[in-house]
């Protein structure tokens, strides 16, 4: 594991150590200490004592996967070993599979009784089935943050299709249910118009929406969490049943019966195979699978539109 510890000095030449931030990269960027996502991490925690908290996460994805899953052990070990107050004020923030290692870190320290002052999870790539999930509230004394974006093209398309894990992104759409301790936020569409990048790439709208994976524009919305204004335009999280892929429906009522509306959107049921659907006010197909999960998830649906879910 390699560590790299970075004051963030005030105006007077001291550093403030109210609270560390330990920050977990993702995928392909575990060395990456000058990185975009290091950087902006740093960005939005200025006056803290920003820690790169580095793991070998450079190899092909299953590989990288499993030691994602073994950095978390580790982690939550080196975290328990600390005094109760320093942990009481430490932050842990962790992108893609890095907010993988901080849902697993959190779930293993709550098993062991052990709590952080606050866990954020950034696109985290795990399953949102996963029986890790359900523990993270208990892990942090302040409620643990997840930001998702429904259209992560990683997540969407890479993850969800072809990961094999078992079930859809947390980093997606979040959990179907609510969590203990836990509150979601979603980004909206324009993050990454509202995001700016120094990169030479960073000037080509299309290549940032292709690329929308990227830590960067999820800190863009941590930010503004932080500071108590998330998007009022955040995207509606549907959680998924089986793998999906968006597209505008052409069915007229013949084959599929109405369960269920709500602000646009509707739950059907196939009249042969008795599988379900959820179609979005655009008439596009946002998630399917089984009866009583699609019902969970056009529950949470509902709940985001009433203003009855946090946030």
């Amino acid at each position: 594991m390699k560590k790299i510890i970075i004051s963030i000095l005030t105006v007077c030449g001291a550093a403030t150590a109210s609270a560390e931030v330990w920050y977990v990269p993702g995928w392909k960027r575990t060395t990456e200490t000058n990185g975009l996502a290091y950087t902006s991490c740093t960005n939005v925690f200025k006056g803290k004592v920003c820690t790169f908290w580095g793991w070998d996460g450079n190899r092909s994805w299953s590989i990288s996967a499993a030691n994602a899953d073994a950095a978390a052990k580790r982690l939550a070990t080196e975290i328990a070993a600390t005094n109760t107050a320093f942990r009481s004020e430490l932050v842990i923030v962790g992108h893609s599979l890095g907010g993988r290692i901080v849902a697993r870190t959190l779930a293993d320290l709550s098993r062991k009784g052990v709590k952080v002052g606050q866990g954020i999870l950034l696109a985290p790539a795990i399953p949102m089935n996963d029986p890790d999930v359900a523990q993270i509230g208990g892990g942090c004394v302040h409620p643990a943050i997840v930001v998702v974006n429904p259209k992560d093209s990683v997540l969407k398309y890479c993850y969800d299709v072809v990961g094999g894990e078992g079930g859809p992104a947390l980093g997606r759409n979040g959990s179907p249910v609510a969590l203990v301790n836990v509150v979601e936020y979603a980004v909206p569409k324009t993050i990454t118009d509202e995001t700016k990048i120094d990169a030479a790439w960073g000037r080509s709208e299309t290549v940032k929406r292709v690329c929308n994976h990227l830590a960067a524009f999820y800190f863009t919305e941590l930010q503004r969490i932080l500071d108590g204004r998330p998007s009022k335009s955040a995207q509606v999280r549907v959680p998924q049943g089986r793998p999906n892929l968006e597209w505008k429906v052409i069915d007229a009522g013949v084959w599929w019966g109405v369960l269920d509306t709500c602000g646009g959107w509707k739950l059907e049921r196939n009249i042969v195979t008795g599988h379900c659907r959820i179609i979005s006010p655009e008439r596009k197909r946002a998630a399917w699978g089984q009866e009583a999960p699609m019902r969970t998830s056009f529950n949470k649906i509902r709940e985001q539109l009433s203003g009855q879910e946090t946030p």
